[in-house]
């Protein structure tokens, strides 16, 4: 395969040992897709999967919730995918073609954006091999729009191109257009906002009743408040906190099998190296229970 042809990895999440990051022994692979046609507001997508791995160089390696160093499981990390210029719908169309590759290797794929409108291309793929996948959208936004700036492909219509083929769970919206809320009505969507998170647990309900055994997992990174992350393209006041974020994916990946995980839409901004260091943590927590609550 043309992913596989190249054996020199230059990029390795987390900094580990060559024994563990090897392409074909390690169990996770980290697939960085620097892809940005679409943003509005702030720009610096594409820039996220490099300045994320190398924020991970930093990263302990021992995970003190878990006892366990979710390295030793192997983590590769492949070279940045090279996106079409001929527009966005070529490049999720090409896009989806290459996760379709990847998935004929059957590895744990993390894929590092990038801008959130390459979830749809890929959950067409991971659909295509779970029939029974759901997903599950962690976000400030509905992403429910039909078209937005005359594109169906934008970011801003992500979820409403998912919906075309996998059900999902919205959890953290806090902001959307009447278009995506008369959406949400009409299709019964289960959408909860970060306020009514915090203040019941009916989102544990929503994941129970709502999902299906196999879920895939969008992490757009604005979900949590912009005074952890600031450096999102669309910042939105009342967000998730690191704290409820982390307990939310442990309790999906207690409850169900998670399947892939993207996380998207960082917009690093020079010198200000916090953020980039919390997405890596937060890839090397999901890394963590995924492999320890995998089944």
């Amino acid at each position: 395969m043309s992913h596989l042809q190249d054996k020199l990895y230059i990029l390795n999440f987390a900094d580990i040992p060559s024994h563990l990051s090897d392409v074909e022994k390690s169990a996770i692979r980290v697939i960085p897709l620097p892809y940005e046609a679409t943003t509005t507001y702030r720009g610096g997508t594409k820039d996220a999967p490099l300045a994320v791995i190398q924020a991970s160089k930093n990263l302990e390696l021992f995970d003190d919730e878990l006892s366990i160093e979710p390295c030793q499981s192997g983590i590769s990390t492949f070279l940045p995918h090279k996106f079409s210029s001929a527009g966005p719908e070529v490049a999720l169309k090409e896009l989806y073609e290459y996760v379709k590759d990847l998935l004929s290797v059957d590895k744990f794929y993390i894929f590092i954006g990038g801008e959130h409108s390459i979830t749809s291309a890929i959950t067409r793929a991971f659909h295509e091999k779970f029939s029974s996948l759901s997903v599950l959208q962690l976000d400030a936004h509905a992403d429910l729009r039909d078209t937005y700036q005359s594109s169906p492909y934008s970011h801003a219509c992500v979820m409403r191109r998912v919906a075309e083929f996998v059900p999902f769970v919205q959890l953290g919206v806090r902001s959307m257009s009447r278009e995506e809320s008369d959406f949400i009505k009409k299709n019964n969507i289960a959408c909860e906002s970060s306020d009514e998170i915090f203040r019941s647990e009916r989102w544990m309900e929503l994941i129970d009743k709502k999902l299906s055994r196999f879920v895939y997992l969008t992490v757009d990174v604005d979900v949590m408040d912009p005074s952890i992350v600031p450096s999102v393209g669309t910042p939105e006041p009342g967000g998730l906190s690191w704290q409820k974020i982390l307990e939310i994916i442990r309790y999906v990946a207690r409850c169900k099998k998670i399947v892939g995980v993207d996380v998207v839409e960082l917009s690093p901004i020079p010198g200000m190296i916090a953020p980039d260091f919390l997405v890596a943590k937060l890839i090397y927590k999901i890394i963590g229970y995924i492999i320890f609550y995998g089944k």
